[in-house]
């Protein structure tokens, strides 16, 4: 049996919400260090024992589901804003954003996976893995990954674009999430990322309110797609 598109758009609006609060939990939950790629040495002794603890795993856990969610909140947006806003803002809002987040997903699992293995091999004396945070950092895998966050900001900015012209799902919320999402860059201070997690937050949770609000009811209009 189909699933109704209200209750399609009703669920997205929830990952959506899920997915902005667990935004804002990760610089709350996740340890911080100084980064200095062309300092390994000096790096990896610093953050070893920060990147093989419970909370940097956990955080980094989070903000991957967090990504994986937000997949499914864009696709209810667009699913909502192309019911009464038919402009380009809308799908290149769509497609640059669900881009960006399936590019930044290769280096999370860097940092949820490899770095505590290369923080554990330090601990235990094999000083030598410390190279591979400069190859890691200044290597390929980090143009990669600013390519994806360039990507992400300009989709946020398009859907807060898109949700302005619109009329239909609050133009503060669109814009407090594009702000929040456009400007989640790791090496961004801690205050900073605190301040920009709960902008995304507040914005997330807003505009999946609202969409989850204005979803058509099922059986009072079309029932499926």
């Amino acid at each position: 049996m189909p699933v109704p598109i209200s209750t399609r758009i009703r669920l997205g609006a929830l990952a959506l919400g899920l997915s902005a609060l667990l935004f804002t939990a990760f610089p709350l939950v996740r340890p911080f260090f100084r980064l200095d790629p062309p300092s390994p040495d000096e790096t990896l002794a610093a953050a070893s024992p920060v990147i093989t603890s419970a909370p940097w795993v956990l955080a980094h856990l989070m903000v991957t589901l967090g990504f994986v969610l937000l997949l499914y909140g864009m696709l209810a947006l667009y699913a909502r804003l192309e019911e009464a806003h038919h402009g380009p803002s809308t799908i290149l809002g769509l497609a640059f954003s669900l881009a960006g987040i399936a590019l930044i997903m290769p280096m999370l699992g860097v940092e949820t996976f490899i770095l505590p293995i290369l923080g554990r091999l330090y601990l235990e004396g094999a000083t030598n893995v410390a190279p591979a945070v400069t190859l890691i950092y200044l290597g390929p895998a980090i143009v990669l990954f600013l390519l994806a966050l360039l990507l992400l900001a300009v989709g946020s900015i398009s859907f807060a674009v898109a949700i302005w012209r619109s009329g239909v799902l609050p133009r503060g919320a669109g814009v407090l999430l594009a702000i929040g999402l456009a400007l989640w860059f790791p090496p961004f201070p801690p205050l900073i990322r605190i301040v920009d997690g709960f902008a995304i937050g507040v914005g997330g949770v807003w505009l999946a309110w609202a969409v989850g609000r204005d979803a058509e009811p099922e059986g009072t209009g079309q029932a499926s797609r």
